[in-house]
């Protein structure tokens, strides 16, 4: 088996009919496919790719999550045709990264389904409206649509997949070639595109399976089920929940992250439902899990099941995983499944970890003397280290594992290139099979980032990651990022060090939201700590919290604030898989864009849409059953108990002042963010019994609009098709990523634009 081509092939007459992956929409319901279909299916579309491209030219691929994004993925492989992973765009709405990666890639043509090519507007973007865009679960003939117009460009992928899978043939390729393009998280305008090879791809899944602790037989399969709601253009979504699957003949199943952002319950009710052995995501979500589950919730779970729960961020967190562990305790759950591990996709994915899952192995080092970049234990019970130690302080830092099989890890010297063999941190470098090729068309970054060697030795070539670490008793400690470092006065500090001071001053201070990050003034670098408030706590005195983030950071770090920013929840710029953008977060903060509460400067404080109150969040009750379709009259009066519950919650959840709220005023101008609109759906959800988009309160844009709605819904007296769009009607996964787009970047007035209202009648309107 030398490509991801044999490998598909192989599983399909090893595994033949037995379920490869399952899909749960949003609303429960399941699709499945087996290893034989899979492979039936992909063969068809890799004969119709081939009369619109030729093997090695690129193909975008832009899907929601499910089984169609797997389909396509194997049918460019098997075309030999590298798939390219792409963010799914907003509808109607520009779309910079997909533009940014096919411009970078030269793409040729893009695959997605038809529901989605119905939404987007190629004509906002030359770029992509150039390409061939090709519909694969589409019979009729889509390839392109510019502004909703067919074209008679390309086609969809004809249904009768087994006469037209007997034209198959193998593509010509090898393990060397390369399998697919990874586009890295960052920014819009200047994607990097990882260059991964079918050998880099397989051997980080033998990397993966081993570190699982997984000990194959010749000619067995383990057959693992798995969980997983990452989407699949992250590395982590497509290798552990997408393509690690098929390398071990498992069962995987796929949710949308709106599911899991939604309610984080349905992710672990989904692991006890099929009896999942292994899932995982970044810290962040085991986080949410504990914030967002009741102790009832957590005792009715079985989680015993669940052998291996990999976690991967920068860094990994020891409290959240002990917050997670001591929660879950009673459903089953126990942190010997914890596998913190060290990844990017520069090295295709997994780049060091245990051999097997097992508890944690948490150090405690002086701060003082990580700010030297030097590692000295402190005694953990006293919270002091050495008596050199200046602050008596220390952090908790979490290992990551180390070397695997014929991986190799360096700490290094990133200004001299020596390797460190003492008690130094230095940067991580990585050298052995899993290391992608480079990035795509960039030559120069590509030889010094993907081919460093050591200065005394020549060693290599090695991988530079940008991350800091050692390695300590064969545990490699991810200490922070070479360009992240903050130098105040001579001394090192780290950006995630102190957002974790700041975010224990106060308990309206979010956890895990706020951002660290030097500015330059008068040739000199300033602190300044962003920070989100817990909506719940937007009325508390504002002045107080900063006084306590100001505290806190000058008795653990000895250091004053140039700033201290205070922002609405959820207006944190991160990545998609929810890291913080510190770079872009300080440009926002130079620029004043960052969606402000209050801001502390030295001999200023400003306050800015302070709310006038804040009560305290109460469940609404299930909305009374009728059990058949409502009367006019009793619409009429439900969309009026609707409308008052909305205006309500914009004044008691959102934090409007009640002089604000007005029935006929957009969402929009009360400074909605997208995830507080996933909480209102859900809250809707859980009231009136019907399925709602996370956008709702976008595509019906003012409370009497949405009331209306909603209570048609919920009396049965009509159907989503008659106020939504048909492209629309297919439920699909695409709200995450508008999403995390939106809370990254888009301003009230772009939602306000990109979702316009249904007009209803001034007799709908009017009760």
């Amino acid at each position: 088996m030398r490509t991801l081509v044999d490998l598909l092939m192989q599983q399909a007459d090893r595994c033949g009919d037995r379920r490869a992956f399952t899909f749960l929409a949003d609303d429960d319901r399941e699709s499945t496919i087996s290893y034989r279909e899979l492979d039936r299916r992909a063969r068809s579309i890799a004969v119709h790719l081939a009369r619109f491209a030729e093997p090695g030219q690129r193909a975008l691929l832009v899907y929601p999550t499910g089984i169609e994004f797997i389909a396509a993925f194997f049918g460019c492989v098997y075309a030999g045709v590298l798939p390219v992973p792409a963010t799914f765009p907003k509808p109607r709405r520009p779309m910079p990264r997909p533009t940014a990666i096919a411009s970078d890639c030269d793409a040729t043509l893009a695959l997605t389904t038809a529901a989605s090519l119905a939404t987007l507007d190629l004509s906002l973007s030359p770029q992509l409206q150039g390409l061939n865009w090709i519909a694969t679960d589409d019979e009729l003939g889509v390839a392109r649509r510019t502004n909703g117009h067919r074209h008679g460009v390309g086609g969809g992928v004809a249904r009768d997949e087994s006469a037209t899978g007997d034209l198959w043939r193998p593509p010509a390729v090898d393990a060397n070639d390369l399998c697919f393009l990874q586009y890295t998280s960052g920014s819009t305008s200047e994607p990097k595109g990882v260059m991964v090879s079918h050998a880099n791809l397989l051997a980080n899944m033998e990397l993966i399976l081993f570190g699982n602790g997984v000990r194959r037989l010749p000619g067995e399969n383990p057959g693992r089920t798995g969980v997983f709601w990452i989407p699949a253009y992250h590395d982590m979504g497509l290798i552990c929940g997408i393509l690690g699957a098929v390398y071990e003949g498992g069962h995987s199943v796929l949710m949308t992250p709106t599911s899991f952002l939604k309610r984080p319950l349905r992710w672990l009710q989904t692991i006890e439902k099929y009896r999942a052995e292994v899932s995982g995501a970044p810290n962040f979500a085991y986080e949410l899990c504990v914030r967002k589950t009741t102790p009832h919730e957590r005792e009715a779970l079985d989680l015993s099941s669940w052998r291996v729960a990999f976690c991967s961020a920068e860094p990994v967190r020891p409290e959240t995983l002990e917050q997670f562990a001591t929660s879950f305790a009673d459903g089953g759950f126990s942190s010997d499944a914890f596998y913190p591990c060290y990844g990017l996709a520069e090295a295709t994915l997994l780049a060091a970890g245990n051999e097997g899952p097992g508890r944690p192995v948490v150090k405690h080092i002086c701060r003082s003397a990580l700010a030297e970049h030097r590692w000295l234990e402190a005694d953990e019970n006293s919270g002091a280290g050495d008596a050199g130690d200046s602050n008596g302080l220390h952090v908790r830092l979490v290992g990551c594992g180390g070397e695997l099989l014929d991986q190799q890890l360096a700490i290094v010297d990133p200004h001299t290139h020596l390797q460190i063999n003492g008690g130094s941190i230095g940067e991580i470098w990585i050298k052995g099979p899993c290391v992608a090729q480079g990035y795509w068309g960039r030559r120069e970054e590509t030889q010094r980032i993907f081919r460093a060697r050591l200065a005394d030795t020549g060693d290599g070539p090695y991988l530079r990651t940008g991350d800091l670490g050692i390695l300590h008793q064969g545990q490699l400690f991810v200490t922070g990022r070479v360009k992240d470092v903050i130098i105040i006065r001579g001394r090192n500090h780290y950006p995630h060090d102190i957002e974790h001071t700041v975010e224990a001053a106060h308990p309206a201070l979010l956890h895990g939201a706020g951002c660290a990050f030097a500015v330059e003034s008068d040739t000199r670098e300033q602190l300044v700590v962003v920070h989100e408030i817990d909506r719940h706590y937007r009325d508390a005195d504002l002045d107080e919290v900063i006084r306590a983030m100001r505290a806190a950071i000058a008795e653990e770090h000895d250091l004053e604030l140039a700033a201290a920013v205070l922002i609405r929840q959820a207006s944190l710029p991160r990545t998609t898989s929810g890291k913080t953008q510190r770079n872009l977060c300080r440009e926002l903060f130079q620029s004043g864009s960052l969606k402000t509460l209050a801001v502390w400067r030295p001999s200023t404080v400003e306050q800015r849409d302070k709310p006038a109150h804040i009560v305290d969040d109460a469940r609404i009750s299930p909305l009374p059953r009728h059990g058949r379709p409502l009367e006019d009259d009793e619409i009429d009066r439900l969309a009026e108990r609707i409308e008052e519950w909305l205006l309500e919650w914009l004044i008691e959840r959102a934090g409007v002042p009640g002089d604000d709220v007005a029935r006929d005023r957009p969402f929009a101008e009360y400074g909605l963010d997208s995830l507080t609109a996933v909480e209102l759906s859900q809250e809707l959800e859980d009231w009136l019994g019907v399925h709602l988009s996370s956008v709702i309160a976008w595509k019906y844009p003012t409370p009497v609009t949405l009331a209306r709605y909603l209570a048609r819904e919920a009396g049965g007296a009509s159907t989503a098709a008659e106020h939504v769009p048909g492209a629309l009607r297919k439920r699909n996964a695409g709200d995450f990523l508008r999403i995390l787009s939106e809370v990254e970047s888009m301003s009230d007035a772009d939602v306000q634009r990109e979702h316009a209202p249904r007009e209803f009648s001034q007799e709908e309107l009017e009760p």
